[in-house]
């Protein structure tokens, strides 16, 4: 998907922690649908978008915990909340589903130290689309490997600033680098035990692939041997999208237990 840049997603969407965080794509293509049949859109009772997600169960998505706080870092209620599945056009009203939420889990360390920036949303329905395979720990480390390339997609921005976001689903391929590159980007911040960093190429002069505002939460996918591996959420990045520095995705590996116990498959 085009991704534009990750800058301060946290703030733009309201999470309560410390640090940035971010939801948007810049510099990709539109998505392959076929390549993405388990992304979900969180958004409003009233259907805008504002963050991404991947169905792990036929009835929970996982999305980023900052995006389930308000711009007053107050948690948003289960009823004021929808997840679209099955619409990569989140213009044709007709495709897809639409489905209420039935509870929100936050991880308890987002809740106590803005830290495993995960959550699990269980939903009133079944999504009629195939769930995302989950990686092992080791996958989670083997297929992020410095240099390994890794897809994210996403409705987010477009340009620098985010901008307007996108109705169609957008991709970009990004590069994972090593947590001592990430750290001279993000010092302190960056936690990599818990979190990847991926850059995007080069498309122009000083214009970079990249996730960016309205991306939080939207899978970073790993192309594994025994397919498609949802290895990280679109989490932060600096103040600007598309720009010379990577973006930093929640590693799913690190909070398996917590993903797997909510969304009910174990």
């Amino acid at each position: 998907m085009a991704a534009v840049g990750i800058g301060f997603w946290l703030a733009m969407a309201g999470g309560v922690s410390a640090g940035p965080g971010g939801e948007r794509i810049v510099g990709g293509d539109v998505a392959d649908p076929a390549d993405w049949p388990f992304i979900a859109a969180v958004t409003s009772r009233r259907g805008n978008q504002f963050c991404g997600g991947s169905v792990v169960a036929e009835e929970a998505v996982v999305t980023a915990a900052h995006c389930m706080f308000d711009l007053f870092g107050r948690l948003k209620k289960p009823r004021d909340l929808r997840v679209i599945t099955g619409r990569p056009d989140l213009d044709e009203e007709s495709d897809g589903q639409q489905i209420k939420v039935e509870r929100i889990s936050v991880h308890r360390e987002y809740l106590r130290r803005g830290e495993h920036d995960i959550a699990v949303l269980n939903l009133k329905g079944p999504a009629e689309v195939p769930p995302v395979l989950l990686p092992t720990i080791f996958e989670g480390v083997s297929e992020t490997e410095p240099d390994d390339e890794l897809r994210v997609a996403g409705w987010g921005g477009t340009d620098q600033f985010g901008g307007h976001p996108s109705a169609v689903l957008l991709d970009v391929a990004l590069f994972a680098i090593s947590d001592a590159q990430c750290s001279t980007y993000f010092g302190g911040v960056f936690r990599p035990t818990e979190e990847v960093c991926a850059f995007g190429e080069e498309v122009a002069p000083d214009r970079y692939n990249d996730s960016c505002y309205g991306d939080s939460g939207g899978p970073l996918i790993a192309d594994a041997p025994r397919g498609a591996l949802l290895v990280g959420l679109v989490s932060y990045g600096g103040n600007k999208c598309g720009v010379e520095e990577p973006g930093v995705y929640a590693q799913v590996a690190d909070n398996l237990g917590f993903v797997e116990r909510k969304a009910g498959l174990r």
